[in-house]
């Protein structure tokens, strides 16, 4: 077993692609589109169609099984041969050359249109819904040749482009000639697990085939093959409709007590922090709550990040801009991370080189001074540990803004209240009526802000929860606020209103969970919908 590279030769002239074929079965797995007047059409509606298809013709860093006699072994395109392949076709003159499943010669077929990707968000593809990566060489193909598009592409015979060439390759063969049979089960498994994300898969195959050991662990707690199995219990009850193919093997692999990589531990961390708004245990049926336990649920999400803190992998990118690795935030320009250095007062930035991509981070070292660590901004839901020197993670007892879509943002909660606030700023009482709207007087900018937060709570939890919140109760909840924020001391919070807008965030938090973030708050329990569990009504 193998994994081969194939490259240009540039001092072969016969290298490079001499024809795409439309195949039913593309290796890349990537469709075309047919389109009809430049928008996307189904197969079934063309009659005056302009005969246009756009499709993948070579994705970077996926691998492709390839069998020749008894020999089995993987092909891959980097994105530099790709785009040199992608040159040479062109400068060749090949635009007209295409096959029918690279067995017989067609006429009327021209590329018209060639590029690589170089965007995920701007690019033509992505308007088309073609969801292939960074590097990735497309094309449009003009038919002009009837009996092809009638009996293969709007019967849908030939779903795909794949290309006819000829490359030189360089084989990256096992260092340890002793690798057992489990060496193909660790294969398929991994096929399974990477199949969604080939530069994933690419890099363990070559780690594997190259005989690195590939570290793995297997000391998850028994609630997460527990987990595991019900998610898998449940989802046989809905028919199997929920989750990925990729959940489903991760639940397999969880309760039977297998081991997990690494990358598999980064993976299972990332799902469960983003997933567990979907959770819901009282609503087994749902797919949110079943996908969840799939992945080794809560318990698996204490688990993955436990053992990212052991092993140093808690890092993770955050956007195209930064990332957090290693509990601190890095950026995707030197400038940026200059600035930040001089902003901190330290000497110079540091690298990264973390899923690919070089990331830089201010201050020569990675460990702050005492003074350094003073000006230092955590990441977002961190706050300083000035006893361990660094930035922690925010417990859930101190999250809980609800964002722009209703979600629960990660913000700290507002101090408590209690004793006699001795220079009191706020305005208004602690009264509130919600009832009207009109029971608590606000600024037309802060009832605007009160109207998308019961907007997007609703639109996000109502139908879930059988009840929402009102404007009214918000304004209520709002007035109540700034009149506590009058009679109380608040050490960290300097602004009537910041006080104000936290108890509605609080409240926010008591209507969709059903409990309270603080048990002490109570004040507002009045206010609940009738059939929340905390209503005194």
């Amino acid at each position: 077993m193998k994994i081969v590279e194939l490259i240009i030769d540039e001092n072969d002239e016969f290298n490079g692609v001499e024809a795409i074929s439309i195949v039913e079965n593309p290796a890349i797995e990537e469709d075309f589109i047919a389109l009809k007047d430049n928008k996307p059409v189904a197969l079934a509606e063309v009659d005056k169609e302009k005969k246009i298809l756009m499709g993948a013709l070579l994705v970077p860093n996926k691998p492709i099984f390839r069998k020749t006699g008894e020999e089995e072994y993987y092909i891959f395109f980097s994105k530099e041969t790709i785009l040199k392949a992608s040159q040479k076709y062109l400068k060749a003159g090949n635009q007209k050359n295409s096959t029918l499943e690279h067995e017989m010669n067609i006429q009327g077929l021209t590329l018209v249109e060639s590029w690589i990707k170089e965007d995920m968000v701007h690019d033509k593809s992505v308007k088309y819904g073609m969801d292939v990566p960074v590097g990735s060489w497309l094309g449009t193909i003009k038919v002009d040749n009837d009996e092809i598009w009638n009996n293969y592409v709007k019967t849908g015979l030939v779903k795909g482009f794949s290309i006819e060439g000829y490359f030189a390759d360089k084989a990256e063969s096992p260092k340890d000639k002793g690798i057992k049979d489990e060496f193909t089960n660790q294969l398929k498994d991994l096929e399974f697990e990477y199949e969604e994300e080939p530069d994933l898969l690419l890099e363990e195959l070559k780690k594997l085939l190259s005989g690195e050991e590939l570290k793995s662990y297997t000391d998850y707690p028994d609630a997460v093959k527990n987990n595991a199995q019900r998610g898998i219990d449940l989802n046989k009850k809905v028919n199997n409709k929920c989750a990925t193919q990729v959940g489903k093997v991760r639940a397999a692999t969880l309760s039977a007590g297998k081991p997990i990589t690494e990358s598999t531990i980064k993976r299972m961390y990332s799902f469960l922090s983003r997933a567990e708004t979907y959770y819901d245990e009282k609503d087994t049926s749902a797919c949110g709550t079943i996908s969840y336990l799939l992945w080794g649920g809560k318990a698996g999400l204490r688990w993955a990040e436990s053992k990212m803190k052991d092993l140093k992998l808690y890092s993770q990118k955050v956007n195209d801009d930064y990332a957090i690795i290693l509990d601190r935030l890095a950026y995707s320009s030197k400038e940026m991370a200059e600035k930040i250095a001089k902003d901190i007062g330290c000497d110079g930035i540091h690298e990264h080189d973390f899923e690919d991509q070089i990331w830089y981070m201010p201050c020569k070292q990675h460990a702050l001074t005492e003074e350094e660590f003073k000006k230092y901004k955590c990441p977002k839901g961190y706050k300083k540990d000035y006893k361990k020197h660094k930035c922690v993670k925010m417990t859930e007892d101190e999250l809980a803004e609800v964002g722009k879509r209703g979600g629960i943002k990660k913000s700290p909660k507002a101090p408590k209240s209690g004793t006699k606030n001795p220079n009191p700023k706020g305005k208004g009482t602690a009264k509130g009526d919600a009832k009207t709207s009109r029971g608590a007087k606000v600024d037309k900018k802060t009832e605007a802000t009160l109207q998308n937060k019961a907007d997007d709570f609703n639109k996000r939890y109502k139908d879930k929860l059988g009840y929402g919140v009102t404007i009214g109760q918000l304004k209520a909840v709002f007035q109540r606020g700034l009149g506590a924020f009058n009679t109380s001391r608040s050490p960290r919070v300097t602004s009537a209103k910041q006080w104000a807008l936290a108890r509605v965030n609080a409240y926010l938090y008591l209507v969709k969970n059903g409990r309270p973030q603080n048990a002490k708050y109570k004040t507002d329990n009045d206010l609940l919908p009738k059939k929340h569990p905390k209503s005194n009504k």
